[in-house]
Formats: C-alpha cells, sequence, structure tokens
C-alpha cells in the first residue's frame, strides 16, 4: 500500500510538534514520494526523511556535525568513523569529504511492518526513542572529539 507523501508529511510534522516542542520546516521534495523536515532540538539540528513509495514504513534521521582536524591526523578521521560505527550501536556514521569535511550521523527506524501505514502513536515513540540513541551517539562523539 502506498502512503501518500502529504500524508507522511503531516505524520512526522506533528510527531516532531509533540517531540520537540519545534515547528519542523520541509525540506525541497527531491522526487515525487520523497520528502524530509527539519527541526532544532536544543542545539542540534535534525533531518528526519522518509520515501513514501520505496519505503513508507521506514524514517531516516540524521545529525551533520562539523569534522575538521589538523594535518597532522590526516587518516585519523577514516579511522574514527570505522570506530564509532563498530561502539554505537543503532547510529549509522559517514564521513563527508568536502571542503570542510563533516560527520553524517544516521539512525533508520522501521515503523511498521513492510508497505505498511505508520501510526500516529507509533511514530511518536520511535521518533522520540531515535532521537534519544542519536543525541547519546552524538554527545559521546562530540566528547571524543574534544578530547581528542
Amino acid at each position: 500500500m502506498l502512503i501518500p507523501y502529504e500524508e507522511l508529511r503531516i505524520l512526522y510534522a506533528r510527531a516532531i510538534n509533540q517531540v520537540t516542542w519545534e515547528e519542523a520546516q520541509v525540506v525541497p521534495r527531491s522526487g515525487p514520494y520523497r520528502g524530509g523536515l527539519v527541526f532544532r532540538k536544543s542545539r542540534r539540528e535534525f533531518t528526519l526523511s522518509f520515501d513514501a513509495a520505496v519505503a513508507p514504513e521506514i524514517m531516516n534521521l540524521q545529525v551533520v556535525l562539523p569534522f575538521a582536524l589538523d594535518d597532522e591526523h590526516a587518516g585519523r578521521p577514516h579511522q574514527m568513523v570505522s570506530r564509532f560505527n563498530a561502539e554505537i550501536r543503532g547510529v549509522k556514521f559517514f564521513l563527508v569529504d568536502a571542503p570542510t569535511p563533516l560527520l553524517v550521523c544516521s539512525i533508520e527506524a522501521i515503523l511498521a511492518s513492510h508497505r505498511r501505514i505508520p501510526n500516529s502513536e507509533v511514530v511518536d515513540a520511535v521518533l522520540r526513542s531515535a532521537m534519544e540513541r542519536m543525541e547519546d551517539a552524538v554527545d559521546k562523539v562530540e566528547r571524543e572529539l574534544r578530547v581528542g
């Protein structure tokens, strides 16, 4: 069953408001069924994305961190990202080599069984859980980057 883009956008926007007390901003669509919302909690900016056609039962939550180390630690970022992926369960880390390197922290959460419609109670609970895991993971990474 296909969940229309608009239905998922409304469902996620309401859940974000319930969890963070913040209004989410819609991300420009990258296709007719793909969408996303950006919102802040505390000092962090989160991006929640979804695909209403391919996997309406799955949401993706991301936080992007600046990740710059001096030249003497040239190979270290890739080693650190590999270690984060091995040690921190449930969160996937990606290093994006841009003019200023970025560390993308990502959680993929299943909200319903395959191709089923997620409901508002499940979305709220899964979003809360995903955000708690993400905040714990990002706190740990930020502490390590400050010390390292």
